[in-house]
């Protein structure tokens, strides 16, 4: 079965570099297969049986290779397409950003999002990615990842569309 781990914040600061090389490495170490790696943001592609232990080996091991917790989404190679496709047609007239959530949010934690003034910001959540207008650019967003994780209360990774379609093409390889 083939997935996409998606790093959270590495390679953003002086402390949290994760080498792309080195991730690689690990990962084929760890006994995954067919190990790619796509930018500098913590993005793998790999093959694996289906292990509901994964996610959390994964972090065991960036962890006690790199001295500090990396939080990981996963999804397979057809969720990841799934999520590729799913975008909402009323958002596609913008730039897009989408969030993968590490978790299904609790539905009163939605209704809370939902009641935030994010203008002109737009969005929707479709099953597990939170898909979003970046009107004004990444840097000025009122719906920040940090705002959405805190308010959903579950882990939140965010990619760009650009990133998500790359990602979808490794995938068709």
């Amino acid at each position: 079965m083939t997935f996409v781990a998606l790093l959270h914040a590495v390679n953003l600061g002086a402390r949290r570099k994760v080498p792309m090389a080195d991730l690689r490495a690990l990962l084929t170490g760890l006994g995954l297969r067919e190990v790619r790696t796509y930018i500098q943001s913590g993005n793998a592609v790999f093959s694996a049986d289906p292990d509901p232990t994964l996610r959390g080996r994964l972090e065991a091991a960036l962890e006690a290779q790199f001295g500090f917790p990396v939080p990981v989404t996963l999804r397979t190679a057809h969720a990841w397409q799934e999520a590729a496709a799913d975008c909402p047609a009323h958002l596609r007239s913008e730039a897009v950003v989408v969030a993968f959530l590490r978790d299904p949010p609790d539905p009163e934690r939605v209704a809370a999002l939902r009641a935030r003034d994010v203008t002109p910001e737009r969005w929707e959540i479709v099953g597990p990615h939170l898909y979003q207008t970046v009107p004004d650019g990444v840097r000025n967003l009122r719906l920040s990842a940090a705002v959405i994780e805190r308010t959903l209360g579950v882990g939140v990774t965010v990619r760009n569309e650009r990133t998500v379609q790359a990602i979808a093409a490794m995938l068709d390889t």
